[in-house]
């Protein structure tokens, strides 16, 4: 297999090696931890699944690098997709025994059990990553409680879990023994100012970007924004790719991009009246999500639609920073776009308290350094920068 092969021409030595079951093109929770901690020293390496082949198979970014294992497979293809990520599996276990790193930073059940087995051979740390809880985010069917205790297990095993929320506790049924939360938060590439400053342009629009899937309300996102008037731009990849693309063809006022760079993703939103994240509350993973959309609306300073009954939801209507509606209902979400839309005003102040609680509670500088202190309590001996002090 032409992927394996690949993992004997890897010949930079790592510190940390983190995995991730998608091409990482992008994954801001990802890209931002590497940056973070190649920002105190270590020498870290992302590696992910390119299941259509279309990306680099290496490729530098900002502080660290990129390794794309490229086999066949399919998004949300549940059980069907086993063989692919057996094959995933193996790759992560050969590239882990290879490259010997200190830490593997290992993303969800479908990368956590190379590196666990690799800690047996190796001295290396393993840190948990859950980004979402497997059995309640994949097509698993029966197989559902067999993958619960396995997670949990995985939990117990790991040398640091990390939660993108608290209520992620809830799902995992106990506490573990070293854990930490690192909210989605993007990188305040803007600056407080232009974030303040920044208003939509005259001919405003909606911006939805991110996984084009049935749990998504993309229909009910299209069909809203068609009958109310209002200019929608889609952007992302996803099972729906398809569907996004024939309603941008044939309906006014709705414009598909298909699969952008993370930073023109923020240029979009930044200059949108609103940001949309809507989430299938009946999936319990969609209940417990704190996705990234919630934290760049605040870092923008921008509105936040979304749907009742999930914890972003009610982190929206608590601090008031958006509108969140029953999903599949279409005329909330009409009257939530007119609203936003038709006043300025008030969408301008839903802002402005969203990037103030950006300021506060949830900037990238805050995760980062718990990020910094976790791992310095993990491997003190590798930290370069950090341990001669803060930059």
């Amino acid at each position: 297999m032409r992927s394996l092969q690949r993992v004997a021409n890897i010949t930079d030595s790592y510190d940390v090696i983190l995995t991730r079951s998608n091409a990482i093109a992008p994954d801001p929770r990802v890209e931002s931890t590497a940056q973070c901690l190649s920002s105190y020293g270590f020498h870290c390496l992302a590696v992910g699944w390119d299941r259509d082949g279309r990306f680099p198979a290496r490729e530098k970014k900002d502080g660290f690098d990129v390794v794309r294992f490229r086999f066949r497979g399919a998004y949300g293809g549940g059980v069907r997709n086993m063989p692919g990520l057996a094959c995933w599996n193996i790759y992560l276990l050969a590239l882990h025994l290879r490259r010997r790193p200190k830490v593997i930073h290992a993303y969800d059940l479908d990368t956590i059990m190379p590196a666990l087995l690799a800690r047996l051979f190796l001295r290396c740390k393993v840190v948990y990553d859950v980004a979402d809880w497997y059995a309640a985010s994949r097509r698993v069917g029966c197989l559902r409680p067999l993958f619960d205790r396995l997670e949990r297990w995985a939990c117990r095993k790991a040398d640091l879990v990390i939660l993108a929320h608290e209520k992620r506790l809830q799902q995992i049924g106990f506490v573990p023994r070293k854990w930490l939360v690192l909210y989605n938060t993007p990188r305040d590439i803007y600056g407080s100012a232009m974030a303040r400053k920044a208003q939509p342009e005259a001919d405003g629009y909606f911006a939805y970007i991110g996984v084009l899937h049935s749990d998504r309300g993309i229909d009910t996102i299209i069909e809203a924004a068609s009958t109310v008037g209002a200019r929608l731009i889609i952007a992302g990849f996803g099972p729906l790719e398809g569907y996004c693309r024939k309603a941008a063809a044939t309906r006014n006022g709705i414009e598909f991009l298909g699969q952008i760079p993370y930073e023109k993703a923020l240029q979009i939103e930044g200059n949108a009246i609103a940001i949309i994240a809507l989430y299938d509350p009946r999936k319990p993973n969609n209940r417990f999500a704190a996705p990234n959309k919630l934290y760049e609306a605040m870092m923008l300073g921008r509105p936040l639609i979304t749907t009742k009954g999930t914890l972003v939801g009610e982190v929206v209507e608590r601090e008031r920073i958006g509108i969140a509606v029953t999903y599949g209902d279409f005329q909330e979400l009409s009257r939530a776009l007119s609203r936003l839309r038709d006043d300025p005003v008030e969408s301008s102040k839903m802002g402005r308290r969203a990037r103030a609680l950006y300021e506060t509670q949830y900037s990238y500088d805050v995760q980062c350094q718990r990020l910094r202190q976790a791992y310095q309590e993990l491997c003190p001996g590798v930290c370069v920068k950090s341990c001669k002090g803060d930059r």
